[in-house]
């Protein structure tokens, strides 16, 4: 087997020998808290598939503009990271992580992940902050990013798109390194998953936080 083939084979071995704990931690503390949220709102089915009263987003920490910036409440650029609206929006990005966590994870290293998850998840929660006009009509292209109303908002979206972005950067700067798959699946590939999503995010503008896609990437 010729020298780089043979570097290529071992460098993926050893890349994927390497252990994720934090990405099935982080999969845990979701679902868990998700529980707890359900609990909270009578466990009905129609919280369950709908969205969770605003009382309890709010409760469990959902960023609004208002409480953090009248009440102080600086912790909400944090906690909507680890909290979301209902079982699709759950099972969606929880599926997301399952797919990109591990890959981040086992590249950077436990501790680098960690600080890409809330880094970017505080990022995303940042961006929708300042994006939060009050009394706005934002029109079509800039209803993309810009709120005219301060809803709570909430989810682990801005935190995936950071992953995406940390492979996107992972696959240029190592390009010239990297086995053949990996270029793939990196770099340039990460491409479609991130024009797909903003494309989502465009026709779902009004309900998906662009904003908090745009800061985390």
């Amino acid at each position: 087997i010729p020298l780089r083939e043979r570097y290529a084979i071992g460098y993926a071995r050893a890349i994927l020998s390497r252990p994720y704990i934090f990405t099935i931690v982080f999969l845990v503390a979701n679902f868990f808290v998700f529980l707890l949220m359900w609990e909270a709102s009578g466990m009905s089915s129609t919280s369950l598939w709908g969205a969770f009263p605003e009382t309890v987003l709010l409760s469990f920490g959902a960023k609004t503009n208002y409480a953090i910036r009248f009440d102080h409440e600086w912790w909400r650029f944090v906690t909507p990271v680890f909290i979301h609206v209902n079982l699709p929006h759950l099972l969606i990005n929880m599926y997301s992580l399952w797919v990109l966590g591990p890959w981040v994870e086992k590249l950077y290293g436990s501790a680098k992940f960690v600080v890409f998850w809330i880094a970017t998840g505080v990022a995303g929660v940042l961006a929708s902050y300042l994006t939060v006009i009050p009394g706005s009509h934002p029109g079509l292209i800039g209803s993309f990013l810009v709120k005219s109303a301060d809803e709570p908002s909430a989810g682990a979206s801005g935190a995936l798109f950071g992953l995406v972005g940390v492979l996107f950067v992972f696959g240029l700067k190592y390009r010239r390194e990297l086995p053949e798959g990996f270029k793939r699946a990196f770099g340039t590939g990460m491409l479609p998953v991130i024009l797909l999503n903003l494309a989502i995010g465009f026709l779902g503008r009004g309900i998906i936080d662009n904003a908090a896609h745009m800061g985390g990437l």
